[in-house]
């Protein structure tokens, strides 16, 4: 058993700056001001000086990092994750993976979840099979043919007990017919609008079959040129109007993903209930830089593909959180909700993770106001 004093506790709507917490095994016992939590006989004492405590941060969206991606080195990566503070992990295939790949990497990646930092893999986010056939590393993607039963059933077969989230392209012929087979082995499946150049009247069309979630918005989900004088709305504006969708943002060092000022704009219309940052985090084996012949502005934690498109990022969710109060003025509280309680709501295991509630499981973060993470402790555990 221990308990965490002197600390600040970054609850999911307030800060208690007179914090005390106790957990036991991988359980969350109690958690309030210090002259209501009595410390426990025998409990082992974490001081940690003023400091914050959070609950772990939740990454659903997550490639990988360093020379691998998670389908080549999943243990590696969850360590690397688990250092800056996640303890639930979404890895992320892309579409530039075969089926054969894409089940062989999800096994690899499912086995090691059962491991060491490994078990912070809290299931898949599939960037594909069918979003868009356009984005980055354009010329590796596979799945450009038309929607194939007889090429995607022995996919979802194989993964739909691991997969949390699906990204889609609401506007390729026959997804519905693809989001159905999905929901048939899987009925909590989630769908994410992905790459796409879809209405929002096409988003709407499939949004009862379980649309939560944007795939990192604003970068994702623009709609196709209208005539002058025109306004369109993809993607990008259903969820921003929509107040059940939530919002995935990667929020750099510098703004260029999504510009500041658009970070604030979205924030402010989806209010902190309904924003998740994600690092879409890839690796760097290539080394590829930005192309700035083409305008592709550089940013110091981003990642470029073969042909210097932007091409997600080498954030940590420490970082987002700390960008994100850079780019909007945000204080920490808000921050840390939309890397834990936002995410964990959206994915129906708010019950187990994403707060410092009684009864949930002992992810925790001992931190500075910067988000420089002092101690990690994942299912009670002492990192």
């Amino acid at each position: 058993m221990y308990a965490i004093i002197n600390t600040k506790l970054v609850m999911e709507d307030g800060i208690l700056f007179d914090g005390r917490l106790v957990f036991d095994g991988d359980r969350i016992l109690c958690a309030g001001r210090a002259c209501e939590v009595e410390i426990p006989e025998g409990a082992q004492v974490i001081d940690a000086q003023g400091r914050y405590t959070t609950p772990g941060f939740i990454d659903i969206h997550c490639h990988g990092a360093g020379d691998f991606n998670f389908n080549e080195d999943p243990l590696g990566n969850a360590a690397h994750f688990l250092r800056h503070g996640t303890t639930t992990v979404l890895p992320t295939l892309y579409m530039n993976l075969t089926a054969e790949q894409m089940i062989e990497g999800a096994e690899r990646i499912m086995e090691a979840s059962k491991t060491g930092a490994g078990r912070i893999i809290g299931g898949l986010y599939m960037e594909g099979p069918y979003m868009g056939a356009f984005g980055s590393f354009q010329d590796g993607i596979v799945w450009t043919k038309p929607i194939d039963e007889a090429a995607y059933r022995p996919l979802v077969d194989r993964l739909a007990p691991w997969v949390r989230v699906w990204a889609i392209d609401p506007s390729r012929e026959r997804i519905e017919e693809f989001m159905r087979y999905v929901k048939s082995r899987n009925p909590g499946a989630i769908f994410a609008l992905g790459h796409s150049r879809a209405t929002a009247a096409e988003c709407r069309r499939v949004a009862h079959l379980g649309v939560r979630v944007q795939t990192h918005h604003g970068d994702s989900g623009k709609v196709q040129g209208r005539a002058q004088g025109t306004v369109g709305a993809g993607c990008d504006e259903y969820t921003l109007y929509n107040p059940d969708m939530y919002a995935e943002l990667i929020c750099d060092e510098v703004g260029v993903h999504v510009v500041p000022d658009m970070v604030k704009l979205v924030v402010r219309t989806k209010g902190v209930e309904r924003m998740i940052l994600i690092s879409d985090s890839m690796c760097d084996k290539h080394k590829y830089k930005n192309n700035e012949a083409e305008g592709i502005v550089y940013g110091p934690d981003l990642n470029y593909d073969d042909r210097g498109w932007l091409a997600g990022s080498h954030l940590t969710l420490d970082n987002a959180c700390r960008n994100l109060m850079t780019h909007t003025g945000y204080g920490l509280c808000h921050a840390i909700r939309f890397a834990t309680a936002n995410p964990a709501r959206m994915l129906g295991i708010f019950d187990e993770v994403g707060s410092l509630a009684p009864g949930k499981r002992a992810n925790l973060l001992i931190m500075d106001d910067a988000v420089h993470i002092e101690k990690v402790i994942l299912n009670g555990e002492i990192q």
